[in-house]
């Protein structure tokens, strides 16, 4: 069991880790414009980490993977993904899923 004085230290330290972490990426490249590879892959780092906050929403359950067939996020993701790709609504695709979501969670 920690302290509260440790835990404060640690609050503390770790922001400040943070702080300097993110600082120094703004310090560096502050008055220059990134080099065309450090740009060309920024432009990877929202889409990998929405997919993988979704693969991780979808395929883990009680700490360990879990792909079963009858699990009902998966299909309604598949779902929404298809309605994604062809209507091209953040809208409709939102719905899609959630409306497929609450269907195959009555239905398996």
């Amino acid at each position: 069991m920690m302290s509260t004085l440790a835990l404060i230290a640690l609050v503390v330290g770790v922001g400040a880790v943070t702080f300097f972490y993110r600082y120094a990426m703004i310090g560096l490249f502050a008055g220059d414009r990134l080099p065309g590879w450090l740009h060309a892959l920024c432009r990877h780092i929202a889409p990998a980490s929405f997919a993988a906050l979704t693969a991780s929403a979808l395929f883990i359950d009680a700490g360990a993977v879990s792909i079963a067939l009858d699990a009902p996020k998966p299909w309604a993701a598949l779902i929404a993904a298809l309605v994604a790709w062809r209507s091209g609504s953040v809208l409709a695709t939102i719905g899609a899923g959630m409306a497929a979501l609450y269907i195959l969670k009555l239905i398996l």
